[in-house]
């Protein structure tokens, strides 16, 4: 037993070094290579791991639930799609792609998972915790081609974006193989969840935030409906103390959605915290704008408080006039607090939307992260 256990925890901390090798030689251990080595983990831990062969019932019906699940979160992604748009997926489906892209990643999920399942069946105290920082380190190699991390603001991205999804994923992860045993519901929930990308040519373009926040709320969903289905053995809680449990849950999970979504600011409404002085007495600076995307329909009038882009900067000023010049309207802008108007003049093209209400100081917090990240960066 004492042997057993010590070959069980060098397996982890072996897995462990190489993926922290792999992610800071990125360049030289690629997918391909990736895919490889867990595919050696996963024939050292089929031989040296021994676990009971337990059936469990069910085991179809999970699979299949988390298989509807998953092609239903692809579903979900390209509805959104028609509201944020689409960009044409820089990988094409080819050959190359499926030996390049998509027979590495159908090798490291299923690799990933055979060795999750093996560990923790075999000890799930200090393991799952081993693992579950394993494989988070593995999602972080697989999406390192997509960050370019210089500055202190890109690895709050990476952390934000893709280390608390992915954590959030794999506990999911590790509770249906610790109760269920069913690692080939996994497999097919995450191959129906990244390949897709690969085969599609066209990819919803999602703001990554976004993203990230249905990576998280996915899970805990995922949870609720297995607990309500599958877990029979709580018999104190009642079928409606149950249902009201669903209900909240996902009421919470939509609000989360709703304000995500205007904070993307890819849909009809966005939101925009205030950064600066120049409208103060009408829109301070810590303040949020809720405003309404500009459509090419939509009437801009003088005295419109509008947000436009400017230099790549979002800029909330009232608009103090507007010219025709030829077949192109001019429009010239100001803040409040300025005494002068702004350089030069906006073009329809210029203006993202119009101001609706603003939200007094509740803005102050993201303004003392985003200083706290600058001067970090410094």
């Amino acid at each position: 037993m004492k042997n057993e256990k010590i070959r069980l925890y060098a397996i982890q901390i072996a897995l462990i070094i190489f993926l922290l090798c792999a992610m800071v030689f990125n360049n030289i251990i690629t997918r391909q290579i990736t895919a490889v080595i867990l595919l050696v983990f996963m024939a050292i831990s089929i031989a040296l791991i021994k676990t009971d062969k337990i059936s469990l019932t069910n085991t179809r019906q999970i699979i299949i639930l988390l298989s509807a699940i998953g092609i239903m979160y692809v579903a979900i992604m390209y509805i959104l799609g028609i509201f944020a748009g689409f960009y044409y997926s820089t990988v094409k489906f080819s050959i190359w792609t499926i030996l390049n892209y998509i027979i590495p990643y159908i090798i490291i999920i299923i690799s990933s998972e055979i060795i999750r399942k093996r560990i923790l069946l075999k000890e799930n105290k200090i393991s799952k915790f081993i693992i579950l920082i394993a494989l988070v380190i593995l999602d972080v190699i697989l999406s390192t081609n997509i960050y370019n991390l210089k500055t202190v603001n890109d690895y709050f991205v990476l952390i934000s974006f893709i280390i608390i999804s992915s954590i959030a994923n794999n506990i999911l992860f590790n509770y249906i193989i610790i109760k269920y045993r069913n690692a080939k519901a996994i497999i097919a929930y995450r191959i129906i969840t990244t390949i897709y990308m690969y085969v599609i040519p066209i990819i919803p373009n999602i703001y990554l935030f976004l993203e990230s926040i249905i990576k998280i709320i996915v899970p805990y969903i995922i949870y609720i409906i297995m607990e309500s289905i599958y877990n029979r053995d709580n018999k104190v809680v009642s079928v409606q103390q149950k249902k009201k449990d669903i209900i909240v849950s996902i009421i919470i999970c939509l609000i989360i959605l709703i304000i995500v979504m205007l904070v993307s600011c890819q849909f009809k409404f966005g939101l925009l915290v205030i950064g600066s002085d120049s409208m103060f007495g009408t829109i301070n600076k810590g303040d949020i704008i809720l405003y309404e995307r500009y459509d090419e329909d939509d009437k801009i009038e003088t005295g419109d408080i509008i947000v436009f882009l400017y230099e790549d900067t979002k800029i909330v000023h009232r608009i103090e006039d507007q010219r025709l010049m030829g077949e192109e309207m001019r429009y010239y802008t100001k803040g409040d607090a300025n005494i002068q108007k702004d350089d030069g003049y906006r073009k329809r093209e210029d203006i993202i939307g119009k101001v609706k209400f603003r939200i007094p100081y509740i803005g102050y917090l993201t303004l003392w992260i985003n200083n706290l990240i600058e001067n970090g960066g410094k």
